[in-house]
């Protein structure tokens, strides 16, 4: 599908990469398909997460696995049923950045992550059912993954080395 993009201008994305979303995203329910664009820079891979249908919006996105130690999330029943799928073995997260000018303050929203089914190329922001995620959590708060032991994310959990290399 050619798509106009936020940060690359027009650009063709394969359709195993656009996810429908029939409630769209908090806030911007007005955009209904949504594109998924990877890229790789050095060791890290950056991604976005824009609207197929128009330019705006489109987010700095994360894999919360990858750049949180022990993020474990819960999700309802109902999320699993519109997302086609029987547990979340099956599903990608995304966790949305908020990339402010002094980068070295971006922040990810923990607590309601973009729950990806592949299979079905569908997609749904949900909010997590694990109290302790935050919606404001800062990536260079916390220590590098393998030096802390914490699995509360929101009291400090380990950032790895990956997301301490987009910030920097």
């Amino acid at each position: 599908m050619l798509i106009n993009t936020a940060v690359f201008g027009e650009m063709d994305v394969k359709d195993e990469n656009i996810f429908d979303m029939p409630n769209g995203l908090f806030g911007f329910d007005f955009s209904s398909k949504y594109a998924l664009i990877t890229k790789q820079e050095d060791d890290v891979t950056l991604m976005w997460y824009q609207a197929a249908e128009s330019v705006m919006p489109c987010f700095v996105v994360f894999d919360p696995f990858e750049i949180i130690n022990g993020y474990e999330p819960v999700l309802e029943k109902s999320d699993l049923k519109a997302l086609n799928a029987k547990d979340i073995s099956a599903l990608r997260f995304l966790v949305i950045a908020v990339v402010p000018d002094d980068i070295s303050k971006i922040t990810v929203n923990l607590k309601s992550p973009i729950v990806i089914n592949h299979k079905e190329n569908i997609a749904r922001q949900v909010i997590l059912q694990n109290a302790n995620y935050p919606i404001k959590f800062p990536l260079t708060d916390s220590p590098a993954a393998g030096e802390d032991d914490h699995k509360d994310a929101s009291v400090g959990d380990s950032v790895t080395d990956e997301a301490k290399a987009v910030v920097q």
